[in-house]
């Protein structure tokens, strides 16, 4: 099947920075954990793939990350108060293998579910055992009444259902349903080979059901460059419901035969929670328990927004959002013009925006870049792009202002401006309260300070902004 895309559309604008004049800076923990030669960077508070490190719920805002001791803290507050109270789980250490020790994708993700107000944790995994904890129920109805210590929390499982462990999982993700229960979403295997998974937690029951594959590995790809490959993974963007409780995903491919980079970038959404499947034409592309494809795999038809072979250098595990119409909108950078397999960089990468409109796919090119962004969509249709802006790309995350830049809908999200520039540099990947802005228009970034030296601790942060002040 043949798809087509518009016609690159480039924006310039004025890049005169609109700096914060006050910025609402809250203080989380002086001392919070940054890794020595870490794996993938010094960061481990604040990584793109994270969902969620910072959410709110009936008038609490809740934050999770690894402290200078490498306990996992999960703090509270009352919303528009700075003061937190932090537990530390001090019975479980970072990391859970001494190879590990420095991984900084083994995060934390935190899961809020309303219809029994329980608080799920997922933590310390990159290809390694499950690593989960749940808290006592009602905690999340009446915070008040429970005091805010570790010994609300069972203790850490390998399983979701009992007697079942799991025992390679990366990039654990909860997504809050809008019927109150709770999804989980990670990736079983590796790199290049492995698949994605979803399971369902009852309130009512307190239970899981055991994740089942919804992208699969599966399938030929010829390579350009390497050749015929039959396994791969997806790597998500984050998971995102519309209004009217349609699940939406989007996600890039890494093939087996060509680890360095990925291709293509590819959307489908959901109408149950994940058990079947359909692409941008509503064609159904897979069931879970029948005889048709029971996941999404690399022959799926109509999953694909733009083809991109490796020479592209996109970049894995960057944003999705859902505006008010229920059409999907996809930032991602990528080269502006196609060369040898690589990541894109500062010097010739951009963000690119991917939206559908009247059943078709658009793109724009934008004139910014920096580390892996976070898209939200106000009530007006508005869109803002949340990243670090950074003069180039380092290992160590030296740090960088936080930006925020915007598009009007009534522009058709053409007319992209900065509206606020943080007047510190952080050096993670933004984590926002996904959960205020849609409630009330409040930007809830979570920021962590540059190290004086790699490694040492440094502190937690989060700033906070109206909409009304993002003009």
């Amino acid at each position: 099947m043949k798809f087509t895309l518009s016609l690159l559309i480039t924006i310039i604008v004025s890049l005169k920075p609109v700096f914060a004049q006050n910025d609402d800076v809250i203080l989380v923990d002086q001392n919070a954990l940054t890794c020595f030669k870490g794996t993938y960077g010094n960061n481990i508070n604040g990584q793109s793939f994270q969902q969620d490190a910072l959410t709110s719920y009936k008038g609490w805002q809740y934050i999770a990350y690894y402290n200078a001791e490498r306990r996992i803290c999960l703090g509270r507050r009352k919303l528009r108060s700075s003061e937190w109270e932090i537990l530390s789980f001090n019975d479980y250490r970072f990391s859970y293998a001494k190879n590990q020790d420095n991984n900084t994708h083994n995060v934390i993700s935190i899961g809020l579910c309303a219809k029994d107000g329980t608080i799920h944790l997922s933590f310390d995994q990159h290809a390694g055992p499950l690593h989960y904890r749940v808290s006592v129920k009602g905690i999340l109805d009446n915070p008040e009444r429970f005091k805010w210590t570790s010994k609300l929390f069972n203790p850490v499982a390998d399983w979701l259902e009992n007697g079942k462990p799991i025992p390679v999982v990366s990039y654990p993700t909860f997504i809050s349903t809008p019927d109150g229960n709770l999804l989980f979403a990670y990736r079983n295997g590796y790199s290049s080979n492995g698949d994605c998974l979803i399971g369902q937690y009852d309130a009512s029951s307190g239970t899981w059901t055991n994740p089942h594959v919804f992208i699969s590995r599966s399938g030929v790809y010829g390579d350009p460059f390497k050749g015929e490959s039959h396994n791969r993974n997806a790597y998500l963007n984050n998971l995102s419901y519309d209004r009217k409780g349609m699940l939406h995903i989007s996600w890039t491919w890494r093939e087996s035969v060509a680890t360095l980079g990925n291709r293509d970038i590819c959307y489908a959404y959901s109408k149950d929670n994940g058990k079947s499947w359909f692409n941008k034409k509503n064609d159904q592309i897979a069931v879970r328990g029948t005889a048709e494809p029971e996941a999404i795999n690399t022959l799926s038809a109509g999953i694909t927004v733009r083809h991109l072979d490796r020479g592209w250098g996109i970049m894995n595990q960057q944003s999705q959002v859902i505006d008010n119409n229920l059409n999907p909108h996809i930032v991602m950078y990528h080269k502006k013009n196609h060369g040898n397999p690589g990541w894109a960089v500062m010097e010739n990468g951009a963000y690119f925006h991917y939206y559908l409109k009247d059943g078709q796919w658009q793109q724009t090119q934008l004139p910014f870049m920096g580390n892996r962004p976070k898209l939200i969509v106000d009530r007006n249709n508005n869109l803002y792009l949340v990243f670090m802006r950074k003069d180039h790309f380092d290992v160590k995350d030296q740090g960088a202002p936080l930006v925020v830049v915007k598009a009007t809908y009534k522009s058709g999200w053409q007319d992209w401006k900065e509206v606020y520039v943080s007047k510190s540099g952080y050096f993670n990947e933004p984590q926002l309260d996904l959960a205020r802005w849609h409630k009330a228009g409040i930007l809830s970034v979570m920021v962590q300070l540059p190290p004086a030296t790699e490694g040492q601790a440094s502190a937690l942060q989060v700033l906070e902004m109206s909409v009304k002040h993002l003009k």
